[in-house]
């Protein structure tokens, strides 16, 4: 039987040489289509980054341009402008038409006396060109020009433009972007049209602060007391074997401040008693206990994030310090601040917060109250020498803005004109201050070398329209009794006191040492200082005064002589003082 082949296909047949090769270049063409696509995108992403960071420059460039000062943009360009950039394609004469905008056809402000320290308006030579490189677009350099057209509008109305261009590659077509604003003059406002962009409302504007600073223990060696004394520096301890070099302790302080021109701040603050030890080297290290503080702020700028509430609670704190030593041995020194005071800071524009001042006035307080004494002591063997003592003390401070309601004469502003008045003031009042005291020889000082009783001070200062020239309200009284040799002497303070005396010498010999101590008391009179450039007006600098109570120091100096040699240390003690200032400036053109 014959076979016949056609009648079926062989299974095992394939591709033919001519498939193949139509079908790599099939698959080739599709490849090189997605190459293609892949290019455009990555190209067209680039362009779109630079021309993100164009606008970005262009955008930073104008926001410099609006922060120049109006007087300075009235200036426009410096003449010859162009020049100083190497030619400007934006520009035709001494008009703005620009080659990526020809709408734009507008009249250049220029001016010969425009200064070349106002970039990017007028840089180095006057040029009005800004060049900026970016990282996330190398080898590409942002060109902006900056201008100044006058608006068609009016005079007071100036048009800004900034045109930045750059080119994506060597051989790309340059881009560009431009941005407008425009700037209008300053009308209506209060400031200086040469320093700011724009002026703010129209508003007087007030300041004012009180404080008391605590009276102060400060212990070092003596530097040249005696001619016999050792030679010392600032790394010399104060006591023979001890790494102290200063000793110090502080009692409270407490103080208040505010400020006013569109709204009113007012802030209270108070520092508790504290002390600190200080050792010798650089920086120099510091062993220190108490000195807490509170405070306490209100506004009412109700409109700004971040200020402070139109009325907080008043704060009440207690200090706490332990007591610090010095020395060892046979003889030692002993330092301990006065703990357990209590301070409380009141600061609202709602509630009054001072005797005197009434609700609604924005005012501060601060009052401090000192329930322990502050001491330093000197302890040689069995015997205790009193080196500095201050018995518990009181200060209070307050400040007031007053705009619809007096104060009351105690505080002050108590007429009120136009936008009304600042006022400020401190009162102290110290207990019993003895310094010097001991087992001296012959029952001498037996009240120290010096004494202070009955120590009060206080000053007060205000500032307004009808208080421009006010002199400060300041007082001081106490008495000062020191020993002259033999006796006591008593001096008595007032605000005029000015004056400084020296104590006799007191002797104790025990334990194979031999102590001498002599006293000095410096007093300084109360001062003021009143500024009023226009006292008709207090526009321009306005009027101000400061003024505070004068200062009372008293220093004793220690001697101790021993087989092995001698040294010295100085207890200086200061009864601190009560400062406050007020200021005023009237709106311009009130």
């Amino acid at each position: 039987m014959r076979h016949d082949e056609s009648q079926g296909v062989r299974e095992d047949s394939g591709f033919t040489l001519m498939e193949l090769i139509v079908a790599m270049m099939i698959i080739g063409g599709v490849l090189l289509g997605l190459a293609a696509i892949q290019t455009s995108a990555l190209v067209s992403t680039q362009q779109t980054r630079q021309r993100t960071l164009g606008t970005a420059v262009t955008n930073q460039v104008m926001e410099q341009l609006r922060a120049l000062p109006w007087n300075t943009l009235n200036k426009g360009l410096r003449s010859g402008f162009a020049t100083a950039a190497g030619g400007d394609p934006n520009v035709a004469g001494s008009r703005l038409r620009p080659v990526a905008d020809a709408s734009i056809d507008e009249p250049l402000v220029q001016s010969t006396d425009q200064e070349t320290t106002k970039a990017p308006l007028s840089g180095g030579g006057g040029s009005n060109l800004t060049r900026t490189r970016n990282p996330e677009a190398p080898g590409v350099v942002f060109t902006s020009r900056a201008y100044v057209t006058r608006s068609a509008t009016g005079t007071d109305v100036l048009t800004l433009t900034v045109i930045t261009t750059w080119r994506p590659s060597h051989r790309a077509d340059e881009r560009h972007v431009v941005v407008r604003s425009r700037a209008y003059a300053p009308d209506g406002g209060c400031g200086d049209a040469a320093n700011q962009p724009y002026l703010g409302a129209c508003q007087a504007l007030f300041a004012a602060n009180a404080g008391a600073s605590g009276a102060e223990i400060t212990v070092t060696a003596a530097f040249g007391g005696h001619a016999s004394d050792p030679a010392v520096d600032a790394s010399t301890p104060i006591l023979p074997g001890s790494a102290t070099t200063v000793a110090s302790l502080r009692a409270g302080t407490a103080g208040v401040g505010l400020s006013a021109q569109q709204s009113t701040s007012v802030e209270s603050s108070a520092l508790h008693a504290g002390g600190a030890l200080t050792t010798g080297g650089d920086p120099a290290p510091s062993v220190t206990t108490g000195g807490q503080k509170s405070d306490t702020q209100a506004s009412n700028d109700v409109g700004s994030a971040g200020a402070a509430p139109v009325d907080p609670a008043a704060v009440t704190s207690f200090g706490t310090a332990g007591s610090l030593a010095l020395g060892s041995g046979a003889m030692t020194m002993s330092l301990t601040p006065g703990s357990n005071g209590r301070a409380t800071v009141d600061a609202t524009t709602v509630r009054a917060c001072a005797t005197g001042i009434a609700a609604g006035q924005p005012c501060a307080s601060s009052a401090l109250v000192a329930a322990a004494p502050t001491s330093a002591s000197l302890t040689v063997g069995t015997s205790t020498f009193v080196l500095s003592s201050i018995s518990p003390s009181t200060s209070s401070s307050f400040g007031g803005r007053f705009s619809s309601a007096p104060g009351a004469a105690a505080i002050g502003c108590t007429t009120l004109t136009g936008p009304g008045c600042a006022a400020a003031g401190v009162t102290r009042s110290l207990g019993t201050v003895q310094v010097g005291s001991g087992p001296w020889s012959g029952g001498a000082a037996s009240s120290g070398l010096v004494q202070v009783t009955s120590y009060t001070d206080a000053t007060r200062v205000e500032r307004g329209l009808s208080q421009r020239t006010n002199p400060a309200v300041t007082s001081r009284s106490g008495t000062v009794r020191y020993w002259n040799g033999s006796s006591y002497t008593t001096l008595s303070l007032s605000g005029t006191t000015n004056t400084t005396v020296s104590t006799g010498s007191v002797t104790w010999t025990g334990g194979g040492r031999t102590i001498t101590a002599t006293g000095t008391v410096s007093v300084t009179p109360s001062s003021s200082l009143a500024t009023a450039a226009d006292p008709a007006g207090c526009t321009g600098e306005g009027c101000s005064i400061s003024a505070e109570t004068g200062a009372v120091s008293l220093a004793v100096h220690y001697r101790i002589e021993t087989a092995s040699g001698v040294s010295a240390f100085v207890v200086t003690t200061s009864l601190g003082a009560a400062r406050a200032s007020a200021g005023f400036k009237a709106a311009p053109g009130a």
